[in-house]
């Protein structure tokens, strides 16, 4: 675009980077946050929905199991005993095997790793792990809900792990009451027992298991994927703003080149109209001197001193060009603000009788001290400004008043006078450099009063109705001290 090279450097880029691509980088890396957050309660949630399901097939196989074990055990074994008049007692070798081959035949090929028979006492009748029988239940909640309640329950638990399977093994224990047969519904008879149904659903809880983890890591892969592909598209949105942003400075630097060019031009332009007046004055006085050979000595005094004032004059455009071009860096130290004032006061006496100008000063009360940190020198300049410029919008004479007002942080001077005023459409272009309503000004000295005060770190302000007067406020910042 404009034939150079951009070559942005580190700075550069971190400052851009940490502008307008902050807010993007903070929306991706939260967006990372809670895709992580939302992918790791999904994960959680399938899980657990998972288990459910898992546990909810076993629940019903093993009541399935159970409903006809019990009718079996019930008709195929308890029902014959008590037809014959014999109570049931698994330490008899024919009645054990009897049972024990019912249910071994009921569940050859299922998938049962135990059947457990716990009797009313909560002592183990019966087991396919003899070791089992003779032994009480421990306390389990499960068996006694079945017991008094005659509610069912299943149980998901995590077995002993082996050396082929190092996830271990995963049981459901189902707890299923045993009822005596009561005619023509079977189910409604008393509770005899309950019987445990072990069944192993290992392969399916690692298949849920697995299923979770493949969710989780392909949530991880597109999760990553976007990631890094956001962070490839903000860097080089980065890039492109760095460029762009280095052909703008380029092109600001020229506009500002351009605008220094034609400020320079309007200053050489207005120093050449401002001089060349006074000049000529200067040089026609001197050429009527020169021109007469034995002048009048009225005539003499009268040309000399408008020699005089021309140059004055000259002395005075060239000062205001010289403030507004070369300003100065203020001194720091405190500065009384009345002091300022009088000293005004007292340089302008003159002016003030001659003028026909009403002064009149107020320092309003407060606890505070007018005392400000600055430059005595630059301020006094700035307050003859306001105050000269007050001066020239006074048709014939006028009142002119300076308001001191001490605050806790700051100190407001206000210049108000009743003169011609200012008008509206004015109002914003009288700090402006080289804007003037006076033919006999430069334009300059609002705008050195506005330099002046912007360097002391204060404010300035004007308010102005044409023909009622105008009113400037000066706000600069007060020195605060221990005592205060």
């Amino acid at each position: 675009m404009l034939g150079v090279k951009l070559k942005p450097t580190a700075k550069r880029s971190a400052a851009i980077g940490a502008g307008p691509f902050r807010l993007l980088k903070y929306f991706i890396l939260s967006g990372f946050t809670v895709i992580a957050v939302v992918t790791l309660l999904l994960g959680a949630f399938l899980y657990t929905r998972s288990v459910d399901t898992l546990l909810k097939g076993a629940e019903n196989y093993a009541r399935l199991l159970a409903e006809n074990l019990n009718y079996n055990i019930f008709v195929g074994f308890y029902a014959p005993l008590k037809a014959r008049g014999l109570s049931m007692d698994l330490r008899k070798w024919d009645q054990f095997g009897a049972l024990d081959s019912l249910i071994k035949d009921f569940t050859y090929g299922l998938r049962i790793d135990r059947i457990k028979i716990i009797d009313k006492n909560k002592k183990i009748v019966y087991s396919t792990d003899y070791d089992l029988i003779g032994k009480y239940e421990p306390e389990n909640q499960a068996v006694d809900e079945a017991l008094l309640n005659g509610k069912d329950q299943t149980k998901i638990r995590r077995g002993k792990r082996s050396a082929t399977n190092w996830y271990g093994v995963w049981q459901a224990d189902t707890y299923y009451p045993l009822r005596e047969g009561t005619g023509n519904y079977w189910m409604l008879g008393a509770i005899y027992g309950v019987i445990q149904i072990t069944q192993d659903v290992t392969d399916q809880y690692v298949n849920v298991q697995r299923y979770v983890v493949i969710i989780l890591l392909v949530a991880s892969g597109l999760m990553a994927f976007l990631f890094v592909t956001l962070t490839l598209i903000v860097r080089r949105g980065e890039r492109i703003l760095i460029e762009r942003a280095e052909e703008q400075k380029l092109l600001e630097d020229k506009l500002q080149q351009s605008e220094k060019l034609a400020s320079i031009g309007q200053m050489v332009a207005t120093i050449a109209h401002e001089i060349r007046n006074p000049l000529g004055i200067i040089r026609s006085s001197a050429e009527v001197l020169a021109n007469k050979a034995n002048p009048d000595v009225s005539k003499i005094k009268r040309f000399s001193n408008i020699i005089l004032e021309e140059a004055t004059r000259l002395s005075l455009i060239l000062t205001d060009f010289l403030d507004f071009a070369r300003p100065k860096s203020p001194a720091s130290n405190p500065v009384d603000v009345r002091d300022i004032v009088a000293r005004v006061r007292n340089i302008l006496e003159h002016e003030i009788v001659s003028r026909k100008v009403s002064w009149s000063e107020t320092v309003e009360k407060s606890k505070y001290e007018p005392i400000i940190l600055g430059d005595s020198d630059l301020l006094y300049q700035a307050f003859l400004n306001i105050t000269m410029n007050a001066f020239e919008f006074m048709d014939e004479g006028g009142s002119f008043e300076i308001t001191i007002q001490p605050e806790e942080s700051t100190v407001k001077i206000t210049f108000a006078d009743d003169g011609q005023g200012i008008k509206r459409e004015n109002l914003n272009k009288i700090f402006t450099p080289f804007f003037t309503t006076n033919q006999m000004g430069t334009g300059l000295g609002l705008a050195v009063v506005h330099n002046i005060v912007t360097a002391h770190n204060g404010e300035i302000k004007v308010s102005s109705e044409e023909g009622e007067g105008a009113v400037f406020t000066i706000v600069l910042p007060r020195e605060v001290n221990k005592r205060d």
